[in-house]
Parts: C-alpha cells; sequence; structure tokens
C-alpha cells in the first residue's frame, strides 16, 4: 500500500498572497535555550524553539552553529526514514519536498501513518523541515509581505502610500480585496484589467 504527502508544501486562495502570520524578525538576533546555548542570526528565535522542544539529539547537534546545511538535513532525514522502516515503512522523498510513503501487506493506513507519525515525532522532522527550508528560501526571514507590497507599487497596482499593514488588513478582508485588488483578479470585477492581472500574479508568484 502506497501513499504520497507532500511536505512543505503551501497555496494561496483568491489570487493573491496571505498577510504573513508575523513570524520573520526582518533583523538579525540573539536567543538563549533552555540549557544555555545561544543562537543568533534571522533565525535565533525559531531556532531555540525548536532546539529546546528536540526530541532527538541529533536535533540539537545540527542547531548549535544556528544553521541547517543540507547534508545535516539528509542525515536527519535518514533517521526519520530509517526509524520508519523500523517499522516496516518504506519512506522516500522527492527534490520537490514530497514524501513517498510505502506500507507493508496487511498493514493498515491508519496503522502505517501512526507509524510515521511517532517517528516524525521522535525525529524532530517536521519542524527541522519548515525550519529548514525556511532558512533557504527566505534567509534573512523578512515579511513576504514587504517585497510583494513594493512589487505593486512598482507596476502601479497599489497606491504609494499603502503601508504594509495597510495592505495586510486589506487582503486579510474579503470584500476590502476584491474592492482594491479584485480588478486584477477576478475577471467578473467591474474593471477588470488582464494586462494588469498578469503583473498582478507575477508579483505574487516571484515576490
Amino acid at each position: 500500500m502506497a501513499c504520497c504527502a507532500t511536505l512543505l508544501s503551501g497555496c494561496a486562495g483568491g489570487g493573491h498572497t496571505a498577510p504573513s502570520t508575523g513570524t520573520a524578525t526582518s533583523a538579525s538576533s540573539s536567543a538563549t535555550a533552555k540549557d544555555g546555548t545561544v543562537f543568533t542570526g534571522y533565525y535565533a528565535q525559531q531556532i531555540k524553539r525548536t532546539y529546546d522542544d528536540a526530541h532527538q539529539s541529533l536535533t540539537k547537534k545540527i542547531l548549535k552553529d544556528s544553521k541547517i546545511t543540507d547534508e545535516e538535513f539528509n542525515e536527519l532525514s535518514e533517521h526519520f526514514s530509517d526509524c520508519a522502516k523500523q517499522q516496516g515503512v518504506d519512506v522516500t522523498f522527492d527534490s520537490q519536498g514530497g514524501m513517498q510513503t510505502t506500507y507493508p501487506a496487511g498493514m493498515s493506513q491508519s496503522d502505517g501513518d501512526s507509524a510515521v507519525a511517532q517517528c516524525d515525532e521522535d525525529n524532530d522532522f517536521t519542524s527541522m523541515s519548515i525550519l529548514h527550508d525556511s532558512m533557504k528560501s527566505n534567509p534573512k526571514n523578512e515579511d513576504p509581505a514587504v517585497p510583494l507590497l513594493q512589487c505593486l507599487k512598482k507596476n502601479g497596482l497599489a497606491e504609494q502610500s499603502m503601508t504594509v499593514d495597510d495592505y495586510k488588513a486589506i487582503v486579510s478582508d474579503e470584500n476590502k480585496d476584491k474592492d482594491v485588488f479584485g480588478k486584477y483578479f477576478d475577471e467578473s470585477a467591474p474593471g477588470y484589467d488582464a494586462a494588469k492581472a498578469k503583473l498582478y500574479e507575477a508579483c505574487q508568484t516571484n515576490s
């Protein structure tokens, strides 16, 4: 029995990027773990939380220098897949962050899922996957709304006076979002502009 799950994926509905959840720091900082280990850099706070909550000693070893290299993450992934294999479950990964799990004959999907979930928790796999991916794709831990709004302004799709907080307030309210940006993502909206819609989509995709 095989089951395919995609890790670290996300999507934005309504044709725009949702506002940041506020985890970005946008400035280098430092944080101290419960055992006194000091972390520095743009992800210091997130690294501290992951370190303090870690179940796997390898996780703490990897995080001690405030970095997660690809080699280190691959090592952690191997620990995770080895754990699953001991339960009879084969786990493989693809280059896009997808995970393929194959359960042996006679094992229910529920039992297989439980085994994988336990190995995930024991090896801090999901938390480290998210942190590793974030540190690679957004090394300065910036609020993604900042470059997005800059792109919108540059292309005449947002008022120059609009602040990041203004933008977040607008896209968080469905009615306001349609009033302000609907003409760029909703073909049924009054004043829909197909040319600018392409620019709007490009800002969402590339920012």
